[in-house]
């Protein structure tokens, strides 16, 4: 197996998450959960997955979506974003979500997250 692609890169990136993006990343993600069986780990999800559906994440990126959430609709945050702080790796997650075709309203809420989450990440090599 391709040692790059099982470690963890807990680097911490901050992006700034509309009130649509926020809502729209809540609703693509489900809760990532872990069964025993017989000695051998199993992920599965809250909800089913579907083509469409939720991708299943862990819950600290859960934790973070609803803080997004609850910041962008609090009436005492009006039309502020949220900044949140992610791992490299929980922004990967959240790249898998980002279809750059998706809007909410006239928001390109897809096309939006997807250069947030790019520019995150690869900024520094993107720049170099």
């Amino acid at each position: 197996m391709d040692e790059e692609f099982v470690e963890f890169d807990d680097t911490e990136r901050q992006v700034r998450i509309t009130r649509n993006e926020a809502l729209y990343l809540s609703d693509s993600t489900t809760l990532m959960i872990e069964r025993d069986i017989t000695e051998q780990i199993s992920i599965g999800s809250m909800r089913n997955v579907a083509p469409s559906a939720p991708l299943p994440v862990p819950i600290e990126l859960v934790d973070k979506i609803g803080m997004a959430v609850l910041y962008t609709t609090d009436s005492d945050n009006e039309g502020k974003d949220y900044l949140g702080t992610f791992l490299v790796n929980e922004l990967y997650l959240l790249r898998e979500i980002a279809q750059s075709y998706v809007k909410v309203g006239n928001e390109q809420v897809g096309f939006n997250l997807q250069k947030k989450i790019y520019k995150a990440i690869l900024n520094e090599r993107y720049v170099e």
